[in-house]
């Protein structure tokens, strides 16, 4: 509504001083009665540009089709009402000054024209303006909208959790129960709990440090020891320069969660799970690796749900910079992601 009142106030007080431009260049004094119809004018011209913008914004409900030829009545409507008020105002300021006028009729004739144009302005100025404001409030609620859909994506792919894992892991502590390796149950019964409380509690929306994924990924690893006792052999090889870089939460989760299923639950030698970091050409690569018989092969697309699902978050947090890349080996699976090398969290280095 401060739009509408300033854009009214605006363009009549240009009105009213382009009426007056040779009294105002001639530099005489203006008689009481000329001020007083310049008064009325401007007042008749606020009150009905007030009307104006009430039917314009009534008008966004009618159907797209009708909305400009009901504004254009509207606009012509409110002209010729004008233009009749002033024609009675012009005989009687002709009359207070010559003490004569010209018929009404022949005034309104003479004067409709420039109201025609500035309400005919005035409808088309802020009909754009309230075009301009509904396009903004749609782009508004379509980003809105669409960081919505971005969040709950995240949060559903951050939340794909193996079920499997959790039959697997209830499963080993019953075995260790029941062997009475009561201690043993209980220290894989807390880091399940840690590491349940760690994929609840963290925002997929948000990174953490690459020290703090690692430590994430050791939890799981930890319980699944578990399960395999020698048959896991894992590796970290981090630089401590590193471990400061900013990552999405979980982003390794289902990489270890594929060498576990396909390299080392089908083994029954030893299996080497290493999980490296490097910093190439300014970008932060991470690498999963195994050296087990991969039963998922590397056929192309067949990279499962957990390869698609760190392949979307990292489109969906760094665009075509993040990158992903899962390979077969000699011996086993190699999957290396590639993202932005930083350590200040993207949301916070977008603003």
């Amino acid at each position: 509504m401060w739009i509408a009142a300033g854009l009214t106030i605006f363009l009549w007080l240009v009105a009213l001083v382009l009426w007056s431009a040779q009294d105002i260049v001639s530099g005489g004094p203006f008689p009481t009665a000329y001020k007083i119809l310049l008064a009325q004018t401007l007042f008749c011209g606020l009150l009905l540009s007030a009307v104006l913008v009430g039917i314009i914004w009534l008008c966004r409900r009618a159907p797209r089709r009708l909305r400009v030829p009901l504004i254009m009545v509207a606009a012509l409507t409110i002209s010729i009402a004008h233009g009749g008020l002033d024609a009675f105002q012009v005989r009687d300021y002709a009359i207070a000054v010559a003490g004569k006028s010209p018929p009404v009729g022949e005034i309104f004739y003479r004067g409709l024209m420039p109201f025609v144009f500035i309400y005919g302005f005035y409808a088309t100025a802020w009909g754009l303006t309230l075009s301009d404001m509904a396009m903004r409030e749609t782009q508004r609620r379509l980003a809105e909208a669409n960081e919505a859909a971005h969040q709950a994506q995240l949060a559903a792919l951050r939340f794909q959790l193996n079920p499997h894992f959790l039959f697997n892991t209830l499963n080993a502590i019953s075995s260790l129960i029941v062997t009475q390796r009561n201690a043993e149950a209980e220290h894989v019964t807390m880091k399940l709990a840690d590491f349940l409380r760690l994929s609840l509690e963290t925002d997929p929306q948000e990174e953490i440090t690459l020290d703090e994924e690692l430590a994430n990924a050791q939890s799981y690893l930890d319980i699944e020891s578990a399960r395999f006792g020698e048959r896991l052999h894992v590796e970290f090889d981090c630089p401590a320069a590193l471990l400061d870089a900013m990552v999405p939460s979980f982003l390794l989760q289902p990489l270890v969660e594929n060498a576990i299923k396909y390299a080392v639950a089908p083994s029954r030698a030893r299996v080497k799970l290493a999980l490296q970091a490097r910093e190439t050409g300014g970008m932060l690569e991470l690498v999963v690796q195994d050296d087990g018989r991969h039963a998922l092969g590397a056929k192309p697309g067949g990279l499962g749900v957990g390869l698609a699902n760190v392949r979307k978050r990292l489109s969906a947090f760094y665009g075509e910079l993040g990158e992903i890349d899962a390979r077969a080996t000699e011996r086993g699976f190699r999957v290396r992601l590639t993202l932005p090398l930083r350590t200040v969290p993207v949301r916070k280095a977008a603003e």
